[in-house]
C-alpha cells in the first residue's frame, strides 16, 4: 500500500516520461551550482582591452544580455502562438515554429550562462521529469517546468485541454528568462572563465547536444548545437585582434575550426543518421584543441578548482582528460602511490573480514573485470541472501559521485566503511581491520611510509579508508578501442562498431543516459552529480506480462515518491565482461538488455509505472541495429593496468 500511495503521488508530479536523463545532485555534496569560484574575489588577472580601449569582457556582456532580451521577446511570441493553437495543424506548426526560435536564441547564450547562472539555466533548459530535494524533506518534490515541458506538449499532440498549463509554463519560462538577464548584467567575468565557459561548450555540445539530451522529442538538437557554437564563436571573435596580434595563425585555425563545424551541423539533415564519430574526430576536437591554444597564446591562467574535467586538458577523449581526485572525499589526502599500493594490498587481504574468510576480491575478483559472475552477491548471512545486488565492476568506479545502486553513500571512502560494516558482506570495521593489522609490523611500516606526509603515520580507520579508495581510484582505464577512435584512430572500429555509435549516440538514445565518454551516469561536463533511473526492470527475463522487481531502490534512502525503483546508471566500459546485468542480475546477455530498452524497458513488457524515466515507446530497432550497438557495446573493452595482483598475498 505504501508502494501504490507513492506512485500515486509521482503520477501527479509527472506527464509522459521523456528520455531524458534524471539529474539528481547528491545532496551530501550541497550541489546547487557549478561552483565557479567568484570572480571578484579571484582571477586577479591583466584585463584584456579592445582597439577601442573597452573591456573586452565587456563588449561580450553587453551581447548576452542582448541575446537574452531577443529571447525574452521570442517567449512572447510563443505565447502568443500558443494560445492560438486549436485542432488544425497549421495552428501547432506556427506554435512549433516559435518554440524552436525560441530554442535557438536561448543556445546562443548558454555557454555563458551555464557556467555562471547554472540554476537558472538548468530551470530554463532541464529535463521534464520531477526535481528531488530529498534532504529537505521526502515530499519536497517540484514538478518539471521550462522548455522541455513546453517542448513535450507541443510535439506530443498539443492537448488543447491543457493549453492554459502550458502558457502557464510559458509565463514561468518569462520569469526565469528574467532572472537570467538580471543576472548576467550584473554578473563580474573574466577573461579566463570566458574561455573556459568555451571549452566546456565544445565539451557541452558533444555530450549533451549532439545526443538530443535537451531536444528528446522534437529532435532539434543539431540545429541547436550549431547556434550554441555560433554564440561561443561570436563571444570569443571579440578576441580576435588580440590573438591575431600575437598569433595570426593562431586565430585562423580557431576562426576556421568553428565555421567547419557549423557548417557540417546547419547541411545535416538527418539526426538518426549523423555521424557523430566523424564530427568529433574532424571538427569537435580540433575546435577544443584550437581553443586551448588561444588560451595560451592569450596567456590566461586556467581556472584553479579541483574538477572532473581538467581546466588543461584539450579534449574530452585526451588520455589524461579526467581527474579522479575530483570525485574523491574532500578531506581525504591526494592519493600517492605508496597509498595505491597499500590500498592494493588491503583489497585482497582476507582479514578485512570479520572471520577471516573473504577479501574485497572474493566478490570484486580481477579475471572477471572486478565482478563475480553471479546473478546477486552472496550473502554472508543465508537469510538475507533475496536483499543482495549484483556485482558491479569498480574499473572506473572513482568517476561517479554517489555509490551503490541505491547511492545511498556519495563517496568511495564512505562505501569502504559501508561494505566493512555489513553484516552481508565484511561483517567487520573499519576501526577493527586497524586494530588488527596494527599488530602487523609490515602493515605499520606501509602505514608509516604511505601517511608519512599526512603527518599521522598510525594505522588508523581514517586511512584503511583512505587507501582502499585510493586504490579503486586507480582502476581507471579509458583507453579501449573506442576511446583510440575517438583520439583519431577511426580504423579501430569496425563498420558494425561505427553504426552501433550512431545508434548509441542517436536514435537508441542510449547516450542520454550514459553519457559519452565516461559512459555512465555522471554528467558532463562539470560531472557534479550522478543520475538515477526508473527503468522498471522485470523480476524476470520475459517480454510480456512482466512483474516488477521488488527491490524499491533510491525510494528507501530519500523516501520521494519519485525515486521509487530508481537505480543509479551504471558505466558501460567493460559491459561484455560483467555479465548477468541490472540490479538483479536478470539479464543474462547484452543481447536480452538492448531487447528490453527497445521494447520501451519496464512499460513495454507490461510493468506499469507512472514514474518511468525511460519512454514507453519502442526504439524501432531493428534486429541488425540492436547487433550494431550490442557490437559497440563490445568495443568499450579495457581492463589494461587494472588486474595486477599483490606481489604476495596476504
Amino acid at each position: 500500500m505504501i508502494l501504490d500511495a507513492a506512485v500515486a503521488r509521482v503520477g501527479a508530479l509527472m506527464r509522459r516520461p521523456v528520455c531524458r536523463a534524471w539529474t539528481v545532485a547528491v545532496a551530501s555534496l550541497g550541489i546547487t551550482s557549478c561552483n565557479v569560484p567568484d570572480d571578484r574575489a579571484g582571477d586577479s588577472l591583466t584585463v584584456l582591452v579592445a582597439s577601442n580601449g573597452v573591456a573586452v569582457v565587456d563588449n561580450a556582456r553587453e551581447l548576452w544580455v542582448a541575446d537574452i532580451d531577443q529571447f525574452m521577446l521570442a517567449l512572447v511570441r510563443l505565447d502568443t502562438a500558443v494560445q492560438k493553437v486549436n485542432a488544425s495543424s497549421e495552428s501547432v506548426g506556427a506554435a512549433q515554429d516559435r518554440f524552436r526560435e525560441s530554442r535557438l536564441v536561448f543556445k546562443r547564450v548558454e555557454f555563458i550562462t551555464s557556467y555562471y547562472e547554472p540554476s537558472t539555466t538548468s530551470a530554463l533548459n532541464g529535463p521534464a521529469l520531477p526535481r528531488v530535494e530529498y534532504q529537505e524533506g521526502p515530499e519536497v518534490v517540484f514538478p518539471p517546468e521550462g522548455l522541455q515541458v513546453i517542448e513535450e506538449w507541443l510535439f506530443t499532440g498539443a492537448d488543447t485541454s491543457r493549453r492554459e498549463l502550458l502558457v502557464n509554463e510559458i509565463r514561468n519560462t518569462q520569469s526565469l528568462a528574467r532572472r537570467l538577464r538580471t543576472a548576467t548584467a550584473a554578473q563580474i567575468v573574466t577573461d579566463n572563465r570566458i574561455w573556459d565557459a568555451a571549452s566546456f561548450e565544445i565539451a557541452r555540445v558533444v555530450t549533451l547536444g549532439l545526443t538530443g539530451f535537451d531536444s528528446p522529442i522534437a529532435q532539434h538538437s543539431l540545429p541547436e548545437a550549431a547556434a550554441a557554437l555560433r554564440g561561443t564563436h561570436r563571444a570569443l571573435a571579440a578576441y580576435a585582434a588580440l590573438v591575431s596580434t600575437r598569433d595570426a595563425g593562431c586565430w585562423r585555425s580557431l576562426d576556421a575550426a568553428f565555421v567547419a563545424a557549423i557548417r557540417t551541423l546547419d547541411t545535416s539533415t538527418s539526426f538518426a543518421g549523423f555521424d557523430r564519430l566523424d564530427f568529433i574526430v574532424r571538427f569537435a576536437n580540433p575546435l577544443a584543441r584550437a581553443i586551448q591554444r588561444a588560451r595560451t597564446v592569450l596567456q590566461l591562467t586556467p581556472p584553479e578548482d579541483r574538477r572532473a574535467f581538467r581546466s588543461l586538458a584539450g579534449t574530452l577523449f585526451d588520455l589524461d582528460a579526467f581527474d579522479s581526485q575530483a570525485f574523491a572525499h574532500p578531506q581525504s589526502p591526494s592519493d600517492s602511490r605508496a597509498q595505491i599500493l597499500l590500498g592494493r594490498r588491503l583489497f585482497f587481504d582476507a582479514r578485512l573480514s570479520g572471520d577471516g574468510a573473504q577479501s574485497c576480491a572474493s566478490c570484486h575478483n580481477p579475471a572477471r573485470a572486478f565482478t563475480d559472475g553471479r546473478v546477486r552477491s552472496a550473502s554472508r548471512v543465508s537469510a538475507d541472501a533475496a536483499t543482495m545486488r549484483n556485482t558491479p565492476t569498480i574499473i572506473n568506479a572513482g568517476l561517479q559521485n554517489g555509490m551503490f545502486y541505491d547511492q545511498r553513500t556519495v563517496f568511495l571512502e564512505d562505501q569502504v566503511e559501508a561494505v566493512l560494516s555489513s553484516r552481508n558482506e565484511m561483517h567487520s570495521s573499519a576501526d577493527q581491520v586497524a586494530t588488527r593489522l596494527g599488530n602487523d609490523s609490515a602493515y605499520v611500516r606501509e602505514f608509516r611510509e604511505a601517511y608519512n606526509a599526512d603527518g599521522d603515520t598510525t594505522v588508523s580507520a581514517r586511512h584503511v579508508r583512505t587507501a582502499l579508495a585510493a586504490y579503486v581510484r586507480s582502476l581507471t582505464a579509458l583507453n579501449s578501442r573506442v576511446d583510440q577512435a575517438f583520439r583519431g584512430d577511426t580504423a579501430q572500429l569496425s563498420a558494425s562498431e561505427r553504426r552501433g555509435f550512431t545508434l548509441y549516440a542517436g536514435k537508441a538514445k542510449c547516450a542520454t543516459c550514459h553519457f559519452i565518454p565516461l559512459f555512465n551516469g555522471s554528467v558532463p561536463p562539470n560531472y557534479r552529480s550522478t543520475d538515477v533511473e526508473v527503468i522498471g526492470v522485470p523480476s524476470r527475463a520475459v517480454i510480456r506480462n512482466a512483474r516488477i522487481d521488488p527491490d524499491s531502490g533510491r525510494v528507501r534512502i530519500t523516501h520521494s515518491a519519485p525515486h521509487l525503483f530508481a537505480f543509479k546508471t551504471p558505466g558501460l566500459r567493460n559491459v561484455a565482461l560483467t555479465a548477468p546485468y541490472m540490479h538483479n542480475g536478470v539479464y543474462r546477455t547484452l543481447e536480452e538488455v538492448v531487447d528490453f530498452y527497445n521494447r520501451g524497458g519496464g512499460t513495454g513488457i507490461g510493468i506499469k509505472l507512472t514514474n518511468q524515466t525511460l519512454p514507453f515507446d519502442s526504439l524501432q530497432l531493428s534486429l541488425v541495429e540492436q547487433r550494431d550497438i550490442v557490437s559497440f557495446l563490445r568495443a568499450l573493452t579495457d581492463t589494461t593496468g587494472t588486474t595486477a595482483r599483490p606481489a604476495r598475498r596476504p
